[in-house]
């Protein structure tokens, strides 16, 4: 293997509980990450920054920066003299304070490609660039002007059912008639069925499709025709049930112009008597706007795989799909993730690339609680549901097999994460500690915060801010000793709190704005007061310490590295910082160092840590053979 780095990869996977990975990993089950962890360095105890969440320690893995340094200090960004209340989710690279890798590479003359690497969109680069403006292809974060924005071009999921569901569309059949040059059986049952499009970018136009149901001789209802209008040529897909349509393309009018899409549909259910019928549909996705230079996007060509936005976590949780039609629709965003990756990698010039591929975070987001013993409602249905986990880390190792491919033995690689994950539970807000303390007031009747009598309120996942006159839009609280008596009320309040269900304090850690530079926090972005929940609290990641660890949960991160210039095979037990992967890298490789980086270089990964001093040491030796050779008096 050669001893030195000429390119860097670094492999994004979100959110993994790092122990169960490593163990079906060393088990066989996951190829990919077995030959990184057997032929690499495996640090078990790659520490987060605090909060444990996705756009900061995105940021922190690009920059080398803690998050106070490099300015995205929370999964919502709150501007500095904004009302208290007005955030926007941070996705947005312009709000990043600190130089990235590739920014530095630069420098060099180095280029790089971004694939769906979160908080990346409006980065300065010097390369190819998919995605970045939120956590899946076609999922977009960011609005204009900047607001909370979570929407998908062109739609969520569709479902066309015969049974009313949660945002669903409702069909009944009734005797087909008016089909012109499609042959249909005497018995043959139709539909019309108008989209319900949810959450898109863009106002679409109605769409209607026509529905034909039909039957093999002494078969019942079998198999089923899709239209845009009663005519062969409105025919665009024909299923029978548990089947796929291959990738269907169509244009779809909206208040931007038309846009081209891609998506796919699955006939769940249909019974013999056509009274059961599901047709699914995942996110209608465009082919266009998630690209730079725009004219990659049409190199990127594939039947096998489609660019979602956000895929049907929520469809699951409607019971709109069965665990199988979950599994087969997130694989086809890491499919596509995977090879549009390798298409760059292949066709492109590049000496760094990024990538970030979201299943993890949103599989336990959605079923971490069904996983777990402790907090499992239905226990006999946990081998099942930990069944469609295993399934969805096969997906995403094959997504990273796809890509690694292109990494020869001059590259350096890194499969990382931004932080574990845990079961959710116990549902708390801070604000419910602050009210009882007299320091939070709702308007009559409601939980809204009114501000004209509200000292200091909750803000994001981890701060509490005092509504500060002077510096906040609606402050009632004086700088100086009264701010100061509000501070120390809220850290009293926060860690005093008994919460009444379970009779625990749902705050493990306060600490006044100063006091949280010991955890990275710093500046104006963060607020007057950081905390931290009991790992018996609240949401699956995030207001929780990086060494939170809770039943089958686990926040610390992953970390794999294999390249030229590692040790094969190795535990690291050190700790290791998400700070550090930068540093480390820009050694290997011997890339400029980005320059707000704080982190340290992973001595103890390194096959031989004095390499270069000692390269060093050997140059300096032949400079100065040479310069007594240049010195030595001419002979005679």
């Amino acid at each position: 293997m050669s001893s030195k780095a000429e390119k860097v990869m670094v492999v994004g996977i979100d959110a993994p509980i790092v122990p169960r990975l490593i163990k079906w990993a060393r088990e066989g089950k996951l190829p990919t990450i077995k030959k990184f962890l057997d032929e690499g360095v495996f640090a078990p105890n790659c520490l987060a920054p605090f909060p444990t969440i996705t756009p900061p320690n995105w940021t922190t893995l690009a920059t080398g920066a803690w998050a106070g340094t490099h300015g995205i200090t929370d999964f919502d960004f709150h501007v500095p003299g904004d009302p208290l209340d007005k955030i926007h989710q941070a996705f947005d690279a312009r709000e990043i304070l600190a130089e990235t890798i590739w920014q530095a590479a630069a420098r060099a003359g180095k280029k790089a490609i971004l694939v769906n690497y979160p908080t990346t969109w409006h980065t300065q680069l010097d390369g190819w660039q998919i995605g970045g403006y939120g956590l899946n292809i076609n999922d977009y974060r960011l609005g204009s002007p900047k607001e909370l924005v979570n929407l998908n071009n062109l739609t969520y999921d569709v479902l066309l059912s015969t049974e009313a569901y949660p945002f669903g569309t409702e069909i009944a059949w009734q005797k087909a008639q008016g089909w012109q040059d499609v042959e249909h059986s005497p018995k043959a049952l139709e539909a019309s069925a108008t989209l319900a499009m949810r959450r898109t970018l863009h106002k679409v136009a109605p769409v209607t499709w026509q529905l034909l149901l039909d039957q093999s001789e002494g078969k019942g209802y079998d198999k089923l025709l899709v239209a845009t209008a009663k005519d062969k040529g409105g025919v665009f897909a024909r299923l029978r049930a548990g089947e796929w349509t291959p990738n269907i393309y169509q244009a779809f009018q909206t208040d931007a112009g038309p846009v081209e899409c891609v998506f796919r549909m699955k006939l769940i259910e249909l019974s013999p008597d056509g009274q059961q019928f599901r047709l699914f549909v995942p996110a209608i996705s465009a082919l266009h706007g998630w690209g730079l230079p725009a004219e990659i996007e049409d190199e990127i060509k594939m039947e096998d795989g489609m660019p979602l936005g956000k895929t049907p976590w929520d469809s699951w949780l409607l019971e709109w799909v069965d665990n199988q039609t979950l599994v087969e629709t997130v694989d086809l965003h890491n499919v596509w993730l995977g090879k549009a990756a390798a298409h760059l990698l292949k066709n492109k010039p590049w000496d760094l690339f990024y990538c970030h591929i979201h299943t993890p975070d949103s599989m336990y987001h959605t079923f971490s609680v069904d996983i777990d013993p402790l907090t499992a409602k239905h226990p006999e249905r946990i081998a099942d549901t930990v069944a469609m986990e295993m399934a969805l880390y096969e997906s995403v190792d094959r997504c990273v097999a796809s890509i690694v491919e292109a990494a020869d033995d001059k590259t350096v690689v890194v499969i990382v994460s931004d932080h574990g994950a845990k079961a959710a539970m116990n549902e708390f807000h801070v604000n419910d500690a602050l009210a009882a303390a007299g320091l939070v007031a709702y308007k009559p009747g409601t939980h809204e915060v009114d501000w004209s009598h509200t000292k200091a309120s909750e803000q994001r996942t981890v701060y509490v801010y005092v509504n500060t006159r002077g510096r906040d839009p609606q402050g009632i609280v004086e700088p100086g000793e009264e701010y100061e008596k509000v501070r120390e009320q809220v850290v009293k309040a926060l860690l005093e709190y008994v919460e009444p269900k379970t009779g625990l304090h749902p705050i493990s850690l306060a600490l006044k704005k100063e006091d949280a530079r010991i955890l990275g926090l710093y500046g104006d972005r963060v607020g007057d007061v950081v905390f931290a929940f009991r790992p018996e609290f609240y949401m699956e990641h995030g207001p929780h310490l990086t060494t939170t660890r809770f039943g089958e949960g686990d926040l610390r991160t992953l970390f794999i590295m294999k390249g030229p210039g590692v040790k094969q095979g190795v535990e690291v037990e050190r700790n290791v910082w998400l700070t550090d992967v930068v540093p480390t890298l820009c050694h290997l490789a011997e890339l400029p160092v980005p320059k707000q980086c704080e982190g340290s270089i992973i001595y103890q990964s390194l096959e031989d840590p004095d390499a270069q001093v000692k390269e060093l040491q050997s140059l300096r030796r032949n400079v100065e053979r040479l310069q007594r050779m240049v010195e030595r008096p001419p002979m005679c």
